[in-house]
């Protein structure tokens, strides 16, 4: 079996056996990657301390038919803050299992992982509720599954009010085409869209992680833009992410 080496990040562990686990991991060049790490919950494993969630690592694996092997790891950078705060952990928890579920295997992203290099890099300076939700809303631009937000996915008019969006065309309805499909039985399922919701969502994806934000935002406009992207992530990923019941439990 070939043997490759990768820098990459952390996005999923899951233990295996009495003392395995199955990391999951961002590569710039080969995307998400499922490997085991043998051994490495015992204390002495050379592994054990830089295989945690969220470090970037530089790896080497071998192939496998059914899972790659970590035969070697080690730390290029680990993020203190998203190990020592657990409101942090789990927005960042969060973060990392939306990344997971968009990456391909096999397939580069160097955008992607860009991206949550800055995003980790900036997590402990910021309100891990916006940041964790800015993260979410950028991460979907690189996976080929964006929202339009601008103009209506039906007669394509530019949206200035408010109006609807629509999960399964992955875009903002204007009025009009929204209160037609509302009306439509068994139809597709819309959710208000209004326009302050519109521009938060616009200055999330502008968001610029080397410099602090300039934007506030009611708690009203914030729920509604969680909704709209938890929704969203739901109808694309036909089941809910479980990064949200330790969201919930720290509360």
């Amino acid at each position: 079996m070939a043997q490759y080496t990768t820098e990459a990040i952390i996005i999923g562990i899951k233990n295996w056996g009495e003392a395995d686990k199955i990391i999951t991991l961002l590569s710039p060049e080969r995307g998400r990657i499922k490997a085991v790490a043998f051994g490495c919950r015992r204390p002495k494993s050379p592994l054990a301390g830089s295989l945690q969630m969220f470090n970037q690592v530089e790896v080497q694996v071998r192939e496998g038919d059914r899972l790659d092997t970590i035969r070697g790891c080690s730390l290029i950078r680990g993020y203190r803050v998203m190990s020592t705060d657990f409101t942090a952990m789990a927005y960042g928890a969060f973060v990392a299992e939306t990344a997971s579920r968009l990456a391909i295997e096999n397939f580069p992203q160097q955008d992607m992982y860009n991206r949550l290099l800055e995003i980790f890099a900036a997590f402990g300076g910021r309100n891990p509720r916006v940041a964790a939700l800015a993260a979410a809303y950028q991460l979907l631009e690189y996976s080929g599954m964006q929202m339009s937000y601008r103009y209506c996915a039906e007669c394509n008019h530019e949206l200035a009010e408010d109006g609807y969006f629509s999960f399964d065309l992955g875009g903002a309805l204007c009025e009009r085409c929204g209160a037609e499909r509302m009306r439509e039985p068994g139809g597709y399922h819309v959710l208000g869209y209004g326009s302050e919701v519109r521009e938060f969502i616009l200055q999330l994806l502008e968001l610029d992680w080397q410099s602090k934000p300039s934007f506030t935002v009611s708690g009203r406009t914030l729920v509604a833009a969680e909704a709209l992207l938890l929704g969203y992530l739901h109808h694309i990923f036909e089941r809910p992410l479980k990064s949200l019941d330790f969201i919930r439990q720290i509360g």
